[in-house]
């Protein structure tokens, strides 16, 4: 039996992953089933329901766990540089796959109101609270999210044209009026 965590367990998740990658450089989510994801990863269905609910359940974890990481990018800081934000496109572009295709899909929890409440709770007692009340915050910050989900999602359907440094750039320049906001 795979018990949650064991290394049993996170090599099937693994296998998982993979094969979905696999599967999105060669099919649109919608066109990927449970039974292709198996058949990739070489386990039984059983194996995979284990783990996941259904392949939406699979998308929403993994972008759960690369939200995670891309949080870490900005973890314990209450404004961003926009190096920060160079390593952030750098990893959705080093995960182009599963972004192209969350993003297309549904992609509603991409940089989601969790990822803000947390953002407003570093930003008290700083100059952008001053300036922002924090019952506003909020608003400003999902605003942000909205452009910042538009914007990488054109950026992998465009095929990654820009570095991610011009990315960032962009993105400062769209928000540069409330610069002291979002960035440094």
């Amino acid at each position: 039996m795979n018990i949650q965590g064991n290394a049993r367990s996170q090599a099937t998740k693994k296998k998982i992953y993979n094969a979905l990658l696999y599967l999105l450089r060669h099919k649109t989510f919608s066109e990927i089933y449970v039974k292709d994801i198996c058949t990739v990863a070489c386990i039984n269905r059983s194996s995979f329901y284990e783990h996941y609910q259904d392949i939406n359940d699979l998308m929403n974890q993994t972008e759960e766990e690369l939200s995670k990481n891309i949080s870490e990018i900005f973890n314990g800081t209450a404004t961003y540089t926009t190096n920060d934000y160079i390593k952030m496109f750098e990893y959705i572009k080093e995960n182009k796959e599963f972004y192209t295709a969350y993003l297309n899909s549904n992609g509603e929890s991409f940089m989601g109101q969790t990822d803000f409440t947390k953002r407003v709770e570093r930003l008290k007692n700083t100059p952008t609270q001053r300036k922002y009340p924090e019952k506003d915050m909020i608003y400003h910050m999902a605003f942000f999210g909205a452009g910042l989900k538009a914007i990488c999602k054109i950026w992998l359907n465009k095929g990654l044209q820009e570095t991610p440094e011009q990315m960032a750039n962009i993105l400062y320049d769209e928000y540069k009026n409330n610069a002291k906001f979002f960035m440094n």
